[in-house]
């Protein structure tokens, strides 16, 4: 019985594990990015104007909105 059969079965299943390792990484990663971008824009619209009591502000949105992924 020959051993290289084997040897290349194992080779292909590590390599399969280590990319749904990596693309779990990668989606995990793009999540995160994600969930900042929403964060920083909520808190810029809470943000209280420098010398005022008030709790409305007047930042203004960008002309452009940053998209991630897609149009």
């Amino acid at each position: 019985m020959r051993r290289d059969g084997q040897a290349s079965l194992e080779m292909t299943l590590a390599m399969i594990g280590a990319l749904l390792l990596l693309f779990g990484a990668l989606k995990v990663f793009i999540w995160i990015n994600r969930r900042i971008v929403l964060r920083q824009q909520r808190y810029e619209a809470t943000r209280v104007v420098a010398g005022s009591s008030n709790s409305v502000t007047s930042w203004n949105e960008p002309t452009e909105k940053l998209t991630i992924l897609g149009p």
